[in-house]
């Protein structure tokens, strides 16, 4: 699986080979389909973090975790269409089942508070979030 790395700069900035940053992305993609197709998917995680950050993060970590949708259902103990649709935006998970995602994603769920005081230095708390009390 090819990963791609975070470019800095403008995209307009000429390289040491002469060539923009976006320039030489699409070389590289005209020569490999593996490239290719990960450069799609990382657009695709680029324009669901406008919509929603968390199914933007979600999807980006499985797929450097080279792991599918099915897996990740397996692993957490959900149904491939919960992992589909909360990957696609049309879910907002509840915290345990954030929690669990984010443990098969060998991540862990933080949660801050931020007082909206105006005219304030901003004080932020941050915590694990709370995990469910067993039965």
């Amino acid at each position: 699986m090819v990963k791609l790395a975070t470019v800095t700069g403008p995209k307009s900035e000429v390289g040491p080979q002469g060539r923009t940053a976006a320039r030489a992305a699409r070389g590289r993609a005209r020569r490999s389909q593996e490239y290719r197709a990960a450069w799609e998917e990382y657009a695709a995680i680029r324009a669901l973090r406008e919509r929603n950050w968390i199914a933007a993060h979600i999807r980006e970590r499985r797929y450097e975790l080279d792991l599918t949708q099915q897996q990740v259902a397996r692993r957490v103990g959900t149904s491939y269409s919960y992992i589909s649709k909360l990957e696609s935006g049309e879910h907002i998970p509840t915290i345990p089942m954030l929690n669990r995602i984010l443990a098969v994603l060998d991540e862990r769920l933080l949660i801050g508070i931020e007082p909206k005081t105006p005219g304030h230095e901003t004080e932020r708390e941050v915590a694990p979030a709370p995990q469910a009390a067993s039965a």
